[in-house]
């Protein structure tokens, strides 16, 4: 009687494509679970913005969102500055286009700094950072908030293809430059500058006019606003 001799390449086949099923599922299941969280995270923000005045007692408001951004995606490379130039430039598709090009060469390199780390680090499972930068948009002092969340996975059917999941959400928000002191206002924009040349220091340079500008623009208009009328 003759026997019939298994198909060990046909096993192997099907093995792994079973497993790139699952992970498949797994990574929508991932996919849910952090837009969940950044819909939580967004439910949060906009709590400080309808109280604003009591959030200024302890931290550097912004008055309400402007805008958010949000994704969610695989990643295929090992190579954190490829994560950071992508969610770099998230932030600067939200400005304006004028001739800040040097200064947002600068923004790009402080945000950069600041997210260095994280995406750096390679550990397997769940990874989170909360973080705010100051900038400027149509000569507006603005707060840009983001939240980003990472799985770095290893699992069979996943390791071959993606190297894990990667999410933030940004939200941008006017800030009354009357509610920021000077002193903070200069720790905040220098924060993560360190020592990376001229681009950041023409970054918070303009930052630093900018920001004396629309703070005595507001000053003034809160002078006449509350001047006696001589009628």
């Amino acid at each position: 009687m003759e026997q019939t001799i298994p198909d060990v390449g046909s096993s192997e086949q099907a093995s792994k494509r079973a497993a790139e099923e699952k992970a498949r599922d797994d990574l929508e299941v991932l996919q849910k679970m952090m837009h969940a969280k950044f819909d939580e995270y967004q439910l949060q923000l906009n709590e400080k913005f309808l109280n604003a005045e009591s959030v200024a007692k302890t931290q550097v408001p912004g008055t309400r969102a402007l805008r958010w951004h949000r994704r969610v995606s695989v990643q295929i490379s090992d190579q954190p500055a490829d994560e950071a130039d992508e969610i770099i430039d998230s932030f600067l598709q939200i400005g304006d286009d004028d001739d800040k090009g040097a200064s947002r060469k600068g923004f790009k390199t402080v945000v950069k700094s600041a997210l260095d780390r994280f995406l750096k680090n390679t550990a397997t499972g769940q990874q989170e950072e909360e973080k705010f930068f100051i900038y400027a948009v149509h000569n507006t002092i603005v707060r840009v908030d983001i939240k980003l969340f990472k799985w770095n996975l290893a699992v069979q059917g996943f390791s071959d293809v993606w190297k894990g999941l990667l999410g933030y959400i940004i939200c941008l928000s006017v800030v009354d430059p009357t509610k920021l002191d000077t002193d903070e206002f200069v720790y905040l924009i220098s924060e993560y500058a360190g020592d990376n040349g001229q681009n950041v220091n023409n970054y918070v340079e303009f930052m630093q006019k900018i920001y004396s500008t629309a703070r005595q623009l507001k000053l003034d208009q809160s002078k006449t606003s509350h001047a006696p009328d001589d009628r």
